[in-house]
C-alpha cells in the first residue's frame, strides 16, 4: 500500500499534530473541563507512530517539547504556592514531557517491528507508562487521561475492577481506532473499519457495566442512617504557620465554626454531629509523642507543653459533645548516643474521641517532593532546608482506623489521595487485621493553590478512590474544595471555593461489601502493560543494534516495517 503524501499538512512536521493534541487534551481538564475532547485529542500523539519517517532533523526533541507544553499548562498550579515553585514546575514539566516520545518510540516497535495494529500497541504502552508515573520518583498521578471523565460516571465504574488505568486504556484504544480508520489511504473500507469494530463494543460493554453498577446508587440511598460528619473548611492563606498569633486566631476560627456546625445539626432535626474534622495541619499546637523508656528533660518539655494539644483537644470535644479528627504537627522525641534529645517530625492527624480520650494518630504516608521531603536529605542533611514549603518530614509506615459507632474512619493527608496504589494498599492492610474502613478521610490543606484548577484536579483523584474501593470520601480541605463523594462517584455535597464553610454529611449505614477486586488484586492490570512495553524496549533495543532498516509501507496496515528510532 501507498504511504500518504508528506506534503499533508499534518507530516510536514511532528510539532504541528503534535503540539496540537497536547493543546486539545489540555482544554479536556480543569479550568476548561471539556472531557469529551479527550476522545479524539490525542490523535496527534498517535499519527506519528505509523508514519515511516518522522520527519525533521531532532523529532523526538520535538516530540519532548510537546509533552512539556501540555504539562506545563495542565499543572500550572505547581508554581502558586512559592516563588521557587516556578523552577519546580519547569523541572516537573521537563520530566513528564518525556512520557511522550518514549510512548511514540516503543509504540512505533509495536507497529513496525512487530507488525501489531495501532488500536492495540498505544492503548497499552500509554497504560504502562501511566503506571511507571505512578511510582516514579515517589509517583506523581494527577492529570491522568482518566480523570477528564468524572462527570461521565457509567465510564469510570470500572475502575473497582482495573484502576482508573482502564478508564485510560479505553479513551486511548478508541483515539487509536480512530486514528486508524480515519488516518489511513488506499485501502478497503472493511479494513478501515476493522478498529472500530474493536473500541465501539469495548466502549459499549463498558458503559453497560457502569450503568448497571450505578444502579447499586439507589441501594446506598436506602440504607439505613449513620453518623453525621461536620466538615470544617476554613480560607486561611497557606503563608500563615510562622506567626503564632495567627495561628491561635485560626485555631479559634476553626473551633467557632465547629460550634456553629453543631448548633446547625440541632436545629436541623435534633440529631448531633458524631464527628467533627479539620483539614490538613490547622491545629497549630504540636502533639509530642515520646519513645519508650525515654523520658524527655522536664526542663526542655514540661508536661504542659507536651500534653497541650491533648488537652486543647479533650476540652473542645467536652463543649462540642463531638470527637475529633484534625490534621496536626506530631513531634516524636528520641535520645541520641550521646544523651541528647532528638526529634523527628511528622504531618499527621489525631482522633480525639467523644470522652476526650487519645484513640490515635495518622502519619502521612506518601510526602510531597521539595514541599515535605528532598530526595538524600538523610544521607546530605543541609539539602533538607531545601523544602521552601512546609519543612522536611518523615514518612509514616502503617496506615489507621478510627472506630466511633461502630462506624470505622480510614484517614489520609492531602495529596495521598492522588496515589492509587497507596489507597489500596492502605484498605487491604486493614481489612487484613479486621479493620474495613466504612469511609476513607482525606484531609487536605489546598488553599496553597488559591482556588486554581488544582482543587478540581484533586477532587478528581478522589473521586476515582471512592470507586476503585467502593467506599465513600469525605474531604475537609483549607481553602476548598470539601466534599463528600458517594461509593460511586458522586459528588453529593461540595463546598465553595476560597470560603469559609461547614458541611454537615450524614452517611448510610450500610452492610460491608467487602473488598472490590482491584483492592484485592491491585494494578494487574496495569502491570502486564508495563511488562509489554518492557518487552518493547528490548526488541527495540536490540533492533537497533542489528542495523535494522525500514522498507517504507504503511505502517498503519503492516505493510512493512520502519526504524522506531527514525
Amino acid at each position: 500500500m501507498n504511504q500518504p503524501s508528506l506534503t499533508a499538512w499534518y507530516r510536514r512536521s511532528i510539532l504541528l499534530p503534535t503540539l496540537l493534541s497536547s493543546l486539545l487534551c489540555w482544554l479536556a481538564f480543569p479550568p476548561v473541563g471539556w472531557g469529551w475532547i479527550v476522545w479524539i485529542a490525542p490523535i496527534g500523539w498517535l499519527l506519528p507512530i505509523g508514519w515511516q519517517e518522522l520527519p525533521g532533523h531532532r523529532p523526538y526533541r520535538a516530540l519532548w517539547l510537546a509533552g512539556f507544553v501540555f504539562w506545563l499548562l495542565t499543572v500550572h498550579w505547581i508554581r502558586l504556592p512559592h516563588p521557587a515553585n516556578y523552577l519546580a514546575l519547569v523541572v516537573l514539566a521537563s520530566y513528564l514531557g518525556c512520557y511522550l516520545p518514549a510512548f511514540v518510540a516503543l509504540s512505533r516497535v509495536g507497529v513496525h517491528r512487530l507488525r501489531l495494529p495501532l488500536w492495540l500497541v498505544a492503548p497499552v504502552v500509554w497504560t504502562g507508562l501511566d503506571l511507571v508515573r505512578a511510582h516514579m520518583i515517589n509517583g506523581f498521578s494527577m492529570g491522568s487521561l482518566a480523570h477528564t471523565q468524572v462527570d461521565f460516571l457509567p465510564v469510570i465504574q470500572i475502575a473497582d475492577l482495573v484502576g482508573e488505568y482502564g478508564v485510560t486504556f479505553l479513551i486511548v484504544l478508541v483515539a487509536a481506532s480512530l486514528t486508524q480508520s480515519f488516518f489511513t489511504h488506499q485501502v478497503s473500507l472493511f479494513r478501515r473499519c476493522c478498529p472500530l469494530l474493536v473500541a465501539m463494543p469495548a466502549f459499549t460493554i463498558v458503559t453497560l457495566y457502569g450503568f448497571w453498577m450505578v444502579t447499586g446508587d439507589v441501594h446506598y440511598n436506602r440504607s439505613p442512617p449513620g453518623p453525621r460528619i461536620a466538615l470544617i473548611q476554613g480560607n486561611t492563606p497557606a503563608d500563615w504557620k510562622s506567626d503564632p498569633e495567627r495561628q491561635l486566631s485560626i485555631m479559634q476560627e476553626y473551633a467557632r465554626l465547629s460550634e456553629e456546625a453543631v448548633e446547625q445539626a440541632q436545629q436541623l432535626d435534633g440529631r448531633s454531629v458524631d464527628l467533627i474534622i479539620w483539614p490538613e495541619t490547622v491545629y497549630r499546637y504540636p502533639f509530642f509523642t515520646v519513645s519508650e523508656d525515654f523520658i524527655a528533660p522536664p526542663d526542655q518539655f514540661p508536661d504542659s507543653t507536651l500534653n497541650a494539644a491533648q488537652h486543647d483537644l479533650a476540652e473542645f470535644v467536652q463543649r462540642t459533645d463531638a470527637a475529633i479528627l484534625t490534621g496536626i504537627d506530631r513531634v516524636h522525641l528520641y535520645p541520641t548516643d550521646f544523651g541528647h534529645t532528638h526529634f523527628e517530625n511528622f504531618n499527621s492527624s489525631i482522633f480525639i474521641n467523644k470522652q476526650g480520650e487519645l484513640v490515635g494518630t495518622y502519619d502521612k504516608m506518601h510526602r510531597v517532593i521539595m514541599g515535605e521531603y528532598v530526595p538524600f536529605a538523610e544521607w546530605i542533611p543541609w539539602l533538607a532546608m531545601l523544602t521552601p514549603i512546609t519543612g522536611s518530614v518523615s514518612a509514616g509506615q502503617h496506615p489507621q482506623a478510627f472506630e466511633v459507632d461502630e462506624f470505622i474512619y480510614c484517614p489520609n493527608i492531602c495529596y495521598e489521595t492522588t496515589v492509587p496504589h497507596l489507597i489500596r494498599r492502605q484498605v487491604r492492610e486493614l481489612a487484613a487485621a479486621d479493620a474495613s474502613p466504612d469511609v476513607l478521610v482525606n484531609l487536605t490543606n489546598d488553599a496553597w493553590f488559591w482556588g486554581s484548577s488544582e482543587l478540581d484536579m484533586h477532587l478528581a483523584c478522589g473521586i476515582f478512590r471512592a470507586i476503585e474501593m467502593r467506599l465513600p470520601l469525605v474531604i475537609a480541605a483549607n481553602g476548598g474544595l470539601s466534599a463528600y463523594v458517594d461509593p460511586f462517584g458522586n459528588v453529593r455535597q461540595v463546598t465553595p471555593r476560597q470560603e469559609t464553610a461547614t458541611l454537615l454529611v450524614d452517611l448510610p449505614k450500610r452492610p460491608a461489601a467487602g473488598l472490590t477486586f482491584y483492592a484485592r488484586w491491585g494494578d494487574w492490570f496495569a502491570g502486564v502493560c508495563v511488562v509489554c512495553c518492557m518487552v518493547l524496549g528490548v526488541v527495540g533495543w536490540w533492533g537497533l543494534g542489528n542495523g535494522y532498516v525500514a522498507d517504507g509501507a504503511d505502517a498503519l496496515h503492516h505493510s512493512s516495517q520502519s526504524d522506531v528510532a527514525s
